[in-house]
């Protein structure tokens, strides 16, 4: 059975699987991170278990979900600015109204957590 102290992913883990959201190959982790591909196979192995994921795509999605690792440790805020910026004017507009409201939320918490 698994707990939740067995599904929070090593420093390792967190790499190889941030790595991979990026598209790296295994070859392309292991010279990234010089470690050899076997050691990038067990990591994404035991990352895949941890995270309940059949593959690779789902561990990095998952892992996102879990927020195991987090957009900044895949792409740097330069790109992920481009990303979005690629996006149709409806969709920024629509993410915008929605980080305001969950900054907003996050403000609303932090006042009720400081009275």
């Amino acid at each position: 059975m698994i707990n939740a102290e067995n599904t929070k992913l090593t420093q390792r883990e967190r790499e190889v699987v941030a790595l991979v959201a990026r598209g790296l190959t295994n070859q392309e982790v292991a010279q990234q991170l010089f470690i050899s591909t076997y050691a990038v196979n067990i990591s994404l192995h035991q990352a895949c278990v941890k995270l309940g994921a059949r593959n690779r795509a789902q561990a990095s999605l998952f892992a996102f979900k879990k927020r195991a690792i987090d957009l900044q440790d895949v792409f740097s805020l330069e790109e992920i600015a481009d990303l979005l910026a690629s996006l149709a004017p409806e969709a920024i507009e629509t993410i915008a109204s929605l980080l305001k409201e969950k900054l907003e939320g996050r403000r609303a918490q932090s006042v009720a957590k400081s009275t």
